[in-house]
């Protein structure tokens, strides 16, 4: 497997974890309690998982 392949999967998989806390807050905030505390924060999640992508992504293409 080449290096770019395997740096577009791992951006794929940045998208599922981003996909996946993105429907871990949404959960959270259709609770009835939104500010209670929950154990995993799913906006820092969703946003580290974005960024990684995104840096990952950038290094798939211009290898």
């Amino acid at each position: 497997m080449s290096t770019q392949a395997m740096l577009y999967g791992v951006a794929a998989s940045c998208a599922a974890a981003a996909a996946g806390a993105a429907w871990g807050d949404r959960r959270r905030t259709q609770r009835r309690d939104p500010d209670a505390v929950g154990v995993i924060d799913w906006r820092t999640v969703q946003l580290i998982a974005i960024v990684a992508g995104l840096v990952v992504a950038a290094f798939a293409v211009r290898s």
